[in-house]
């Protein structure tokens, strides 16, 4: 699966866009696949990593810590935001548009259609303690 990711252009390249949701765990199992190799125990090896792969990501969970009155998941935030879910929840697809949608449903009315990349750029969730180190921020 690794193989097929870095061929397929969605990795290592700067104008792609990541938009997630929560997703500390997420991006270190797909390192994890990518390099096939344990994560790096140490943070700072662990994002060297993350900007090489992923280079461009946003993850709305860190965006919301900027926004006073948007709390909860997902589905909690498109129904503030008034973006309608198409399909079953917890769908991949489904899941995957709803969290598209509601990026730019922010993005726009939160940060005038404009990200502060200086500020939220791989900025992921959640934070993990792992017992001697942190990997995730």
């Amino acid at each position: 699966f690794g193989e097929l990711l870095i061929s397929s252009g969605f990795v290592l390249l700067d104008d792609v866009k990541w938009i997630s949701f929560h997703s500390g765990y997420d991006f270190g199992y797909l390192l994890k696949v990518l390099t096939c190799s344990p994560l790096p125990a140490e943070e700072s090896k662990f994002f060297d990593q993350l900007k090489m792969y992923f280079p461009c990501i946003y993850d709305i969970k860190y965006l919301m810590k900027s926004i006073k009155n948007l709390k909860g998941g997902l589905q909690d935030i498109a129904d503030d935001l008034q973006v309608s879910r198409i399909g079953p929840q917890h769908q991949a697809g489904s899941d995957s548009l709803l969290t598209a949608t509601t990026f730019f449903k922010m993005r726009q009315r939160f940060f005038d259609d404009k990200i502060d990349d200086q500020k939220y750029l791989r900025q992921i969730e959640p934070k993990i303690k792992l017992p001697c180190t942190s990997i995730l921020r």
